[in-house]
Formats: C-alpha cells, structure tokens, sequence
C-alpha cells in the first residue's frame, strides 16, 4: 500500500465492510505528540498501518506513546499498559480533557517562573503521589522527551534546559484532536497476557513491547519465553499480530532473533536517530526496527 502525502493534518477515517471490519485509512503526513514515551512509534506509525489488514478490534497491550492509537482507533478497541498513572493520564484525555488542558497550562506557567526548580518539585512529588497530570508535565519538560526509571521505578530523568516545554495552546489543540480519536476506546491498567486472552480471528493487535536487556523501564525485562508462548497461542487461534521488536543502531545488531515458525514476514522500518544518543552526547546513529508479521 502506498502512503499518500497531504498538505494538511486531517482526522482519519474508516472504511467499513459489510462484515463491519475497519480499514486504517492514513490521510495525514504526521501524528499530533501528545504523549512523549521512549521508543514511542510516532515516526513509523504510517508505515506500520500501511501493513495492518483488516479488522473489528484494534488491540495494544503495550500501549507507552499510544502513536498508532490515532490511525487504528474505533469504538470497542482495547489499549493496556501495566503502568497505572500512563493508562490514567490516557483516560483524563479520553473523559475529561479541558482538566488535562488547564493543569499543563498552570504547570507551564509555574516553571517559567522557576526555572528549572520546578521541574525538580513535580518531579519528587510524581515520584511520592504518582499523578498522572505531573507525569504528563514531566514528560513534555524532561530531556529529549525520554522517559526513564531507576532501580526503584522513579521517575528520573532531568530537566531540558534549552526546550522548557510545548506551549500551552499548541498542547490544548493537540489534546483536542487525540481526545475526539480515543473516544470508545477502553484503556486498561494490566498485564498484556490478559489484554489479548480473549482475542479472536476478527481482531488485530499490535505489540511494542520494551527491547529485551532494556533496565529503564517501569516494568521488569521481558520474559521472552512467555512471550513467545502467547504469539504461539495467538497464532494457533488464527488471530493477526504485528510486531514492533528489534533492528539496528548505526553498525549496532540489536537483533533478538524469532522463532523463525512464529511469524511470516519481517520488514526494516527506519525510525530517524537514536534519542538516547542525543542525550548522551554520542554519535547520530540512525536506527532501524523490526516489524514481524503472523500473515
């Protein structure tokens, strides 16, 4: 399928079929940054929708940035995450965003008056309350938007001292499209085993899951056998499943070789240069993933 390009962001629409399935339809040259997430799909997620056939139910069970969210979404799709304050600052946007709205715009304000002490208050007090409002602020302030956790689970990156923020009225236009896309979606707080236990052959689901050895996430290391037995079952069950997993960083292999009976294509999809790179002051090393198919 190849991806037309527009000259203005419109909101996608769908194609129903008289099986009452969905067709993502990609009329727009780029997805709105409401949620900052580290290894958020937003400079792929054409791309990968280009790949995804037809269905009744989209299902995410790593949700994170939620980029595909946009193109995929239709009333009944499901959206998990075992992160509690993500999936409840997903449903903020989704039921009540004029909330969402005002509290970045006080936050903002209250930084630009103490910069970058402020940062570091919200910071301590997510870390102690777990607000989903100050993860949102935390996430459009901190370095290069990367979201990272100690050994502890807090929050821990610092504050980006050259981009203090979105402006508060770029960030109400972009909460005002996403919240009209999610409505009808149904986010979850679980782990992914239960998201997609009850799948079937009209549903497709979408896995972005953390990179294997990857120790600054909110959740524990995969556990890469369990995981593989779940595509397995999926498979056995005739359900269609994509899968965001690995790839290269400049000459870097990060290839975690599949079964190669697990799934039937694997296309390289370039994702731009590697955040973490920027952060560290290391060299621009453009990166590629993985996209693994069961079809």
């Amino acid at each position: 399928m190849q991806l037309k390009k527009h000259k203005q962001l419109e909101i996608f629409k769908y194609e129903i079929s008289k099986e009452n399935s969905y067709t993502p339809r990609h009329n727009a040259k780029n997805i709105p940054s409401l949620i900052k997430w580290t290894g958020s799909k937003r400079s792929q997620a054409l791309t990968i929708a280009s790949y995804i056939p037809e269905y009744s139910r989209y299902i995410e069970p790593f949700l994170g940035g939620g980029a595909l969210l946009f193109i995929t979404a239709v009333p009944g799709s499901i959206a998990g995450d075992i992160y509690e304050p993500l999936i409840d600052l997903w449903k903020e946007i989704q039921n009540d965003r004029e909330k969402v709205i005002a509290n970045y715009a006080e936050q903002w304000q209250l930084l630009h008056k103490d910069i970058p002490s402020y940062f570091y208050e919200v910071r301590d007090r997510f870390n102690r309350e777990h607000d989903p409002l100050d993860l949102n602020f935390l996430m459009r302030t901190c370095v290069n938007g990367i979201v990272r956790f100690n050994a502890k689970g807090e929050f821990n990156n610092s504050f980006h001292l050259s981009r203090p923020g979105m402006s508060p009225e770029r960030f109400k236009n972009i909460v005002k499209k996403w919240s009209d896309r999610i409505q009808g979606i149904e986010f979850i707080c679980q782990d992914y085993l239960e998201t997609i236990s009850k799948a079937n052959v009209r549903d497709f689901i979408y896995f972005d899951p953390p990179y294997a050895g990857n120790k600054q996430r909110y959740t524990e290391n995969l556990d890469m056998q369990r995981f593989f037995e779940a595509l397995y079952d999926l498979n056995s069950r005739g359900v269609k499943w994509a899968l965001s997993f690995d790839g290269n960083r400049g000459d870097v292999d990060l290839v975690k070789p599949l079964p190669n009976d697990l799934y039937k294509r694997r296309i390289l999809i370039k994702s731009g240069h590697s955040a973490v790179g920027k952060v560290l002051n290391g060299p621009l090393e453009m990166v590629q993933e993985s996209l693994y198919l069961n079809y």
